[in-house]
Formats: structure tokens, sequence, C-alpha cells
């Protein structure tokens, strides 16, 4: 029972489920994680008045996934709970937009969940993970280079996702399913060792332990400490906002009220700004938005293409959003060796320097170099030029 009980005080705590009840969907891949939480979750459905439903994405990536669908589809028949399957092309996907199988993977599924859930109204998408996969995402977030956001880790609850299994442990999942003699499938993806997760798990978080054995708990309490600052920073970026178009528009950030903040306060509320008409997969990476930043706090005249829809523009009084904006039309610009130039159509500075090249005496007669050209680019964009 203590599994049950740990899932049923995550809910309480976190007002994961409204409490008059309502349809909730549960990402069900047949891994043991999501087998326990769909089995918990049952137990509690008549106590939380919930009208259950499992959703099985297909990802087309492994021969033994047809036999998988077969297992979901006999537990949540045993069950009493609809079972909806799509299948997904996640190698394709993965390829039109130039991403990792990971990511492909996990887009589809969120997509899928959301249609499922829109369809159903749904009030909830349960999502099984666990509190080793919230260690590991945070381990991941910080090996990519992220802020105090992504150390917060992976929410309770964010709009309609929950995840009611983020305090309970991966082992106890497993002895769960174990325990009730429940079926679960195993995904051979999982030991790919180009993935960085399975390398986080099998070889950092080992020597994490080593190192200091209660690091996780450590880590997680910074995680939580974090969160509770990031909802107050939420609070104080609103504000800000809601002042900012008070002065102009949604799409114009003046760079008077932007120069006037601190620059804490500077990389939050443009992140926050740009947000809504980028969406958060597309937000620009940190060394781009410093360079907006910069632009911005010295009026240069500079732009960016975000999306192929979406261009900032900055000048001497704004950032300003253009939307439907096309990229510009061919330019031309004289670069001066060992003079930066600004390049405002491409948001990027461009030197040229002239570099002294040693001669080889291995070079055959008639191909020494004695100069070459060295161009280094500071690209201010997100997108290629």
């Amino acid at each position: 029972m203590e599994i049950l009980e740990r899932v049923r005080a995550t809910i309480r705590q976190h007002r994961l489920l409204p409490p008059a009840g309502g349809v909730v969907i549960v990402g069900y891949s047949g891994g043991a994680d999501s087998t326990a939480l769909l089995h918990l979750l049952t137990r509690l459905r008549d106590e939380w008045r919930l009208q259950m439903h499992a959703a099985h994405l297909h990802h087309g990536m492994r021969p033994e996934a047809d036999a998988d669908v077969e297992v979901c589809q006999s537990l949540c028949q045993q069950l009493g709970v609809p079972l909806h399957v799509e299948r997904a092309d996640v190698p394709n996907l993965a390829r039109q937009h130039k991403l990792s199988l990971e990511e492909a993977g996990r887009n589809a599924r969120y997509a899928f969940f959301e249609r499922l859930a829109q369809r159903l109204n749904a009030d909830a998408v349960a999502l099984a993970h666990t509190r080793d996969d919230q260690i590991e995402t945070i381990l991941i977030n910080l090996l990519r280079g992220t802020g105090p956001r992504g150390l917060c880790g992976m929410p309770y609850k964010r709009d309609r996702v929950i995840r009611p299994l983020l305090d309970t442990s991966r082992e106890q999942t497993h002895r769960y399913c174990a325990e009730q003699s429940l079926p679960t499938v195993f995904d051979s993806t999982n030991l790919d060792p180009h993935q960085l997760r399975r390398r986080v798990r099998a070889e950092l978080t080992p020597l994490l332990r080593a190192l200091s054995p209660a690091y996780d708990t450590h880590l997680l309490r910074l995680a939580e400490i974090l969160r509770q600052e990031e909802a107050w920073w939420t609070e104080q970026v609103e504000h800000l906002l809601r002042e900012a178009c008070a002065q102009g528009s949604s799409g114009r950030l003046p760079r008077a009220f932007f120069s006037a903040l601190h620059p804490a306060l500077q990389r939050r509320v443009l992140r926050e700004w740009l947000r809504p008409h980028t969406g958060a997969l597309q937000l620009p990476p940190f060394e781009t938005l410093e360079a907006m930043r910069a632009a911005a706090l010295m009026g240069e005249r500079t732009s960016w293409q975000l999306t192929p829809t979406l261009r900032l523009t900055a000048d001497a009084n704004a950032l300003t959003l253009h939307h439907n904006a096309q990229p510009p039309a061919d330019y031309e610009y004289p670069v001066p060796v060992g003079k930066p130039i600004l390049i405002p159509e491409a948001g990027l500075w461009l030197e040229l320097r002239s570099t002294d090249i040693p001669v080889r005496a291995n070079i055959p007669l008639g191909q020494e170099s004695h100069c070459s050209t060295h161009i280094p680019v500071r690209d201010n964009r997100n997108v290629r030029h």
C-alpha cells in the first residue's frame, strides 16, 4: 500500500485532480512506470470519481511494437479502461524536423495526447514520470546549459498535464508491477548508447551517488526552492509586461522601459515577451537572446528572423515584432579587413582578419600559401543565413 498512499498524497498536495472528478487520460506505453500509474489510478477512480482512458502511441520504430499494443489492450480490457492507439512514423518526423529520435517521439506523444484530450474534453493527462526521471531531467538540463527554470525539473502540473508519480521511485513502480502480476513491455530503444538520458542513468547518477549518497535529495530540494522562486519571478515579469504593453503594444518593447530594468529582469522580460509569439519550442537560445538584449540597450539597428513568418527588429526606440514578415531581400556590404561591421538584415557582426601561415617544407612546390583569410562570425540570430 506504500506506493498507493504516496500517489494519493501527491495528488492531494499538488491538487492534480479536480475535487469533482472528471475525465483522465493516462499516457500508457506498456512499460513498468506507465503500467503502475494506470493500475494505481484505477484503484483511485471511485474515490476521485474519475472516467479513465489510456493512450498509447505506436512510434513505428521497433518490430515488437505491435506486440506491445496487444499487451496494452489486454490489460486495459481487464481494468475496464478504453484504450486509444495512434501510430506515428517517428524516424520520418525526426528527419523532417532535424530532431533526435527521442525529441521527435516526445513531440509526437504530446501532440497525440493533446488531440485526444480535446476530443474527450479531458480534465487531465497523467504521465508516468518518476522521481528518477525528475533527477535525470535536471541533470540533462544542467549538462545542456540551462538557467534556473531548467533546474526546476518537470512540474507536477502544467495546464492539464499531471505527473502523480514524481514522488515515487522507479524501483517502487517495478516492484509494484511484480507484486500485482501486471504485464509490462520493455522498450529496447532505451538501450541505445547514443541517448544522453541512458548515459546519465547508467554512468552519471551512479558516480554522483558514490560521491554523495544523498545527492538526489539535495538536487530535488534545490529544484523545489527554485520552483518557488520562479513562481515569484513569473508574477513580477507578468506585471512588467502589462506595464510595457500599456506603453505600446504586445508586439513592441520600448527601449527606454527595457533599459531601465535590472539585467536579471531584462533577460526574463525579453524571453517571456517572445514566448507567446514564437512558442516555447522556438524560443531563441541564450546567446541570441543576449545579442537581442545588447542591441536593445545600445539602440542598434539590426534584426532577427525568428520563424519563417516572424521577424524581430531593433532600433533606437524599441524591439518590434513583425508577423508574416518575409526574409530580407539580397543585400551586399563592403567588409574591410580588421574592422567589425554590423549586418542589420542578418542580425550579426562580421569581422575579416588576415593571418600569416608558416610554409611547411613538405608542401609541393607551387602550392605554398603565405596568408589566409579568417572570418569569425558572431551570429546573433536563431536561424540559418
